[in-house]
């Protein structure tokens, strides 16, 4: 469906947003020349709005003045200081020159200092993340080692159907496939955490779903963290929970309830008729049998109340190490309270799946703040996690650094290690990632023995050698090697 208007010779604008996410009422949108006049749509919030999403064609060589009022939920406030964004290809986005709020005249204008070098542009409120990314990234995830089905899943990822419907413009939204997936170490320790990651409950809250892809990307990636992290803990994701109201550029709400907040009903066994959340909570009950010590459910908002990204918690879970880590690695992310009376995804964690840290993350729309900044945030929850769960120098992952891991050392020691992942080659004692195990090493080995036991337990711990399979373990009881610092410390742990 598109929006033909204007009369200027020179071009003609055009306006469309009937696509996976696009949010514009065409209908009550206008073009004269290079002026365009937007309405939002207002579903959820009667009279105001909250998603803007729309492609803009004709414009080459043009710079088109782009208004809307400020009728925006949670009020024109919201706008102040707020940057429009606009992309070429819907992947890279760039953020609009100019953006003034009026507040007597009730509008919100924003343009370029510059004409658009191409036909066509997509425009937005803050940077979209459509219901296709989701089932292209999760695409990817199937051939991935360390990515299986869960219980309630298929062989594609897949955990059920969302319930589909009709819109507010009067479009029919088809069901869409609804993914949860396992990643994890099979042959890590016998007792491991669990980690619950949800995203995608609000339609229009999309920095939180670029969050939770930065958090995925690490994790089954191949740096040592990573890896080390996969080795202690198992995370279950379910990264789209309400791919019908994403789909469909709706404010908040699904398409099959559009006057509820689907984050106020997760509540077992009906979840109020909201089928898309419905399939969330049963999946993560049947996957974890009920049972997870993290659940982290990942949002954005506009909403003032804190002025950065922050977590809204309970007074018992701001002393978390993983949260406290995540604010060494993000200084200026915000602790808010939080007091899990209404229904959500973070009170279901709590009460319905048993979890000992049930949160949820707020991501704000910054201006300057791009799709790079939001990935690096879901990385850093992941070192999080790895700082707060694997043990420093355990390379037996039995959860303990002791005397058995004294003995892995030493059966790698002096040993090229370079052909061996990277994961492996740790494992053997190469614990500064240069490839060997060798003296460099051992100083990092017993700086970290000594921090734990004392320099009489690691006396105790070198004097035990039976026979010594080089001229390294000789030098080293002597006491002629003195505490070595490594060269370099690519793994976080070694801080901890």
């Amino acid at each position: 469906m598109f929006l033909l208007l204007g009369t200027s010779a020179r071009a003609v604008i055009m306006l469309d947003g009937d696509f996976d996410h696009g949010g514009l009422d065409e209908a009550n949108s206008s073009v004269v020349g290079s002026q365009v006049q937007l309405a939002g749509r207002d579903n959820y919030n009667p009279g105001q709005w909250k998603w803007l999403y729309f492609s803009a064609s004709g414009v080459n060589g043009l710079q088109p003045i782009f208004q809307i009022d400020d009728d925006f939920n949670t009020g024109g406030s919201s706008l102040n200081g707020h940057e429009m964004v606009y992309s070429y290809d819907q992947e890279n986005w760039s953020f609009f020159d100019n953006n003034v709020r009026n507040s007597s005249a009730d509008t919100f204008t924003f343009s370029n200092d510059s004409a658009f070098s191409q036909d066509q542009v997509w425009v937005a409120y803050g940077l979209p993340y459509p219901a296709a990314r989701t089932a292209n990234h999760t695409a990817e995830l199937v051939s991935s080692p360390w990515v299986s089905p869960t219980l309630s899943g298929n062989s594609s990822l897949v955990i059920g159907q969302s319930p589909g419907g009709i819109d507010d413009l009067g479009r029919t939204v088809a069901p869409q496939d609804m993914y949860g997936y396992k990643i994890s170490d099979p042959t890590g320790a016998a007792v491991k955490k669990k980690v619950a990651l949800v995203s995608g409950v609000h339609s229009n809250e999309t920095l939180g779903n670029f969050n939770l892809e930065g958090l995925v990307d690490f994790l089954v990636s191949d740096e040592l963290e990573a890896a080390l992290l996969r080795k202690y803990a198992d995370f279950y994701v379910y990264p789209m929970g309400n791919p019908d109201g994403r789909f469909a550029g709706y404010n908040r709400s699904t398409v099959q309830r559009e006057s509820l907040d689907p984050n106020r009903y997760w509540v077992p066994p009906n979840y109020n008729n909201l089928d898309d959340i419905e399939v969330v909570g049963d999946a993560l009950i049947a996957d974890t049998g009920g049972d997870v010590d993290y659940l982290l459910d990942f949002h954005s908002t506009v909403n003032d109340t804190y002025a950065y990204h922050h977590g809204l918690l309970l007074p018992a879970y701001q002393s978390d190490p993983m949260w406290l880590n995540l604010l060494s690695l993000e200084p200026n992310v915000i602790t808010g309270g939080a007091s899990l009376i209404d229904d959500t995804g973070a009170k279901f964690g709590r009460d319905h799946l048993n979890a000992e840290f049930s949160a949820t993350f707020e991501t704000r729309f910054l201006a300057g703040e791009n799709v790079d900044r939001f990935l690096a945030l879901g990385r850093n929850f992941g070192l999080a996690f790895e700082q707060a769960f694997v043990v420093p120098l355990d390379l037996n992952f039995d959860g303990q650094f002791n005397a058995q891991d004294w003995t892995k050392f030493l059966a790698g020691a002096e040993t090229n290690l370079s052909v061996l992942s990277t994961i492996d080659a740790y494992a053997a004692g190469d614990l500064n990632g240069d490839g060997f195990n060798n003296l460099v090493d051992f100083g990092i080995f017993k700086n970290e023995y000594i921090a734990v036991y004392g320099l009489a337990g690691f006396q105790a711990l070198v004097a035990e050698v039976p026979e010594p399979n080089s001229l390294l373990i000789p030098l080293l009881l002597l006491g002629s090697v003195p505490l070595l610092r490594p060269i370099r410390q690519p793994i976080s742990f070694l801080g901890h």
